[in-house]
């Protein structure tokens, strides 16, 4: 579980207590957190303990680490450079290693004095030590590697495998014993900075690799570049979190998201869309000419204790145009209308093109020539107001708006506002979504240009067809994430508490071919404010229904709503079908809150003994 806390900056007390600080380790010692960091005391090198019970929140009594060998030798304590926990639940040992090069075993009652052993130890490489069934196992890094090296008694230690393979140096954080076998957390030096990864070992056959993070877990700020150096990686209380010393900057912590173990051999992350056994709701229909092509991409409202559903339809003229359909429950289809609620009949939505080339390819998406595509649908007050894309089957496709009061929706009078494109020209521009409720007193609009979702603050909703939406703020894509080539706003955003909960759709610059779905949680008085965002998907197109259909590997978002405590999310699969995903809200947005890696903050210390522990 990731933990995100607002941390007190430590950079500022440089200057007013002029003081020098290297962490050398961070143990979990009897329930508490120690963080142990060199500094500089009367021109005399030091080693200090920081205590903490949450792994957050640090202080220091000024204390300095008494080190003394089993014969009673005392060792100066400026001379330890580093110091790991032994990751035994059974045993309150760590390893210290000295500046001489030695490494020595040691043990403490209270994690200030410690006890080494005399006779000192030689460990193949520089990583994490676990024990499990008598056996202690080194996953230590070298060059672009992991190697594993066995030992019996942390004396003699056997050759070492090579069990993983990366693309940059590699250095162990930590390694912990969980259920299901042996996790190795790491970081690897790219060129775009720290990226984290986790990594799965059998605890029976320790080499053999049962499953690995296809994303990083957790990338570093750029600007780190190799200037941050990791401390250690401590599993405290059902969470990872990992420190970091990060030069003229502070002390950081960051809380790595757990996983949940599918099928025994598979992870998959907790933060997950269910999809319904019921799928694909709404598929083409040979009965009416006009959606006999393809049913997709819908958009959703709940008005009077039914789902209202208006879905891209195509027949195969490959003109879009919108159906009509109702659920009770969100599931079953009750009724399904005859004929399209929504056709094109603006210019900037018509193709009038005939031949040699009846439209351009380039801007083609879900085999459309033209029409009204991707609807999203927000209730402001007593209207419905409707974004789509128009496109004439050869300009760029451009953002369309419409409206229509809720009491002629309701009663199937079908006389919405004439649309009005709102988006520049000579652009494409598309998913487009307007919040429910006005922001600091303006309304609020979604949209994207390839490769970031862009938002407007507006005045009125009463575009007059010359003014344009500004693109003024940006949500950007994630390199090296699942979310690396472009995204888009999927349903309207949802207010809750936490705040407004986005679906949004993505695609991976690693595989350019899929369509997934992942959540984010904007601050309700910023929207273009991201708190949280899923670090993996929440909805991949991996059914059959997902991939037999016009496009395979598509899953794409348009409509979202709640129904009592549960979250229903619409979404075209294969630009073919209309399918629902669902998940309990309260569920949904702990995982969401919880799953994704920390914003990383410096560590907090008290500041009545902050003095203590600076750089």
């Amino acid at each position: 579980m990731s933990i995100n806390r607002l941390l007190t900056k430590l950079k500022r007390l440089v200057v007013r207590k002029n003081r020098h600080l290297s962490c050398v380790g961070v143990v979990a010692h009897r329930n508490k957190i120690l963080l142990y960091c060199r500094s500089l005391r009367n021109k005399k090198k030091i080693l200090e303990v920081a205590e903490s019970n949450d792994g957050y929140n640090f202080s220091t009594s000024g204390d300095e680490l008494a080190l003394r060998f089993r014969n009673d030798k005392k060792v100066g304590n400026s001379d330890v450079v580093r110091l790991q926990f032994l990751n035994n639940s059974a045993s309150q040992e760590a390893y210290i290693g000295l500046e001489s090069g030695a490494w020595n075993v040691a043990s403490s009652r209270d994690g200030f004095k410690w006890h080494l052993d005399p006779h000192s130890i030689s460990l193949p490489g520089n990583g994490s030590i676990v024990s499990y069934d008598a056996q202690q196992y080194l996953y230590y890094g070298e060059a672009n590697t992991i190697r594993l090296s066995v030992a019996s008694d942390l004396k003699k230690w056997g050759k070492d495998t090579l069990v993983l393979t990366e693309k940059g140096k590699v250095n162990i954080e930590g390694a912990a014993i969980v259920k299901q076998g042996i996790v190795v957390f790491y970081d690897v030096q790219t060129d775009n900075g720290i990226v984290v990864h986790a990594v799965l070992f059998s605890k029976q056959e320790p080499t053999k690799c049962l499953w690995k993070t296809d994303y990083p877990v957790w990338e570093a700020d750029p600007l780190w570049k190799k200037e941050a150096r990791c401390i250690g990686l401590l599993l405290v209380k059902h969470k990872f979190i990992s420190y970091w010393e990060v030069a003229g900057e502070g002390i950081f912590a960051v809380g790595y998201p757990l996983y949940t173990l599918r099928n025994k051999v598979d992870f998959e992350p907790s933060l997950q869309l269910e999809k319904s056994a019921k799928n694909p709701l709404i598929s083409p229909s040979d009965t009416n000419s006009w959606e006999a092509f393809t049913t997709f991409n819908p958009a959703a409202v709940y008005l009077n204790d039914r789902v209202h559903i208006i879905y891209r339809a195509q027949g195969f003229d490959y003109i879009s145009v919108l159906g009509y359909a109702t659920s009770t429950d969100g599931i079953h289809v009750d009724e399904r209308y005859a004929e399209p609620i929504y056709t094109p009949h603006q210019s900037f939505e018509q193709n009038g093109k005939i031949s040699p080339a009846p439209v351009n390819q380039q801007y083609v998406s879900g085999g459309g020539y033209g029409g009204c595509e991707d609807p999203r649908i927000t209730r402001i007050d007593d209207r419905l107001y409707m974004s789509y894309v128009a496109f004439d089957g050869w300009n760029p496709p451009r953002i369309a708006l419409t409206s229509i009061s809720i009491d002629d929706f309701l009663n199937r009078r079908w006389l919405w506002e004439r649309p009005v494109i709102i988006s520049p020209p000579g652009i494409v521009d598309k998913s487009c979504c307007i919040l429910p409720e006005k922001v600091n007193g303006k309304y609020v609009i979604m949209h994207r240009i390839f490769p970031n979702i862009y938002i407007d603050y507006v005045d009125d909703l009463n575009f007059d067809g010359e003014t344009w939406l500004k693109c003024e703020h940006q949500i950007k894509i994630r390199e090296n994430m699942w979310d690396s080539r472009k995204i888009g706003a999927g349903a309207p955003p949802i207010k809750t508490k936490e705040g407004w909960l986005l679906i949004y759709y993505a695609v991976d610059d690693k595989d350019a071919s899929k369509y997934k779905i992942g959540a984010m949680l904007l601050d309700l008085k910023d929207p273009t404010k991201v708190l949280h965002r899923s670090n993996s998907p929440v909805l991949e197109p991996d059914m059959h229904y997902e991939n037999n259909g016009f496009k395979a590997g598509v899953a794409y978002p348009c409509g979202a709503v709640l129904i009592g405590e549960n979250l229903f999310v619409y979404y075209g699969a294969a630009d073919s079908y209309v399918c629902v995903a669902t998940a309990n809200l309260a569920n949904f947005l702990k995982e969401l809150t919880s799953s994704e890696s920390a914003h990383l903050e410096p560590v907090h210390l008290d500041t009545a003994r902050v003095h203590q522990i600076t750089i």
